[in-house]
């Protein structure tokens, strides 16, 4: 009796270990081989979509300086640039974001 109460103590201590060490899996947005390439195109993707629109705000920038530089002060508004021809039209910021103008101190970012 005692060996089947000790073997059956083992039988249990053993599946209690087996199931603690057991490996957790991997969450499902976790990067895997299966996904590597996915995962890496959406980070470029949004790495390219952030550089294009730094472009657009330098690009904006330098007009708005020239402007104030022209001017005497800066522009009231983007509309102004293109009103003023210093720009043909408003470049297109990235999709789910604008553009924000401060006229006191001519700065302008994506938001």
């Amino acid at each position: 009796m005692k060996g089947k109460l000790l073997k059956c103590a083992l039988l249990i201590a053993v599946s209690l270990m087996m199931g603690a060490c057991k490996r957790k899996e991997k969450p499902a947005d976790g990067l895997t081989p299966m996904n590597a390439l996915e995962k890496y195109g959406g980070v470029m993707g949004s790495a390219l979509k952030k550089s294009k629109a730094m472009d657009d705000v330098l690009y904006m920038k330098n007009k708005i300086n020239t402007f104030q530089i022209q001017e005497g002060r800066y522009p009231y508004s983007l509309n102004e640039l293109i009103e003023k021809n210093y720009l043909e039209k408003l470049p297109e910021p990235p999709k789910g974001a604008s553009f924000h103008y401060d006229a006191s101190t001519g700065k302008v970012e994506v938001k």
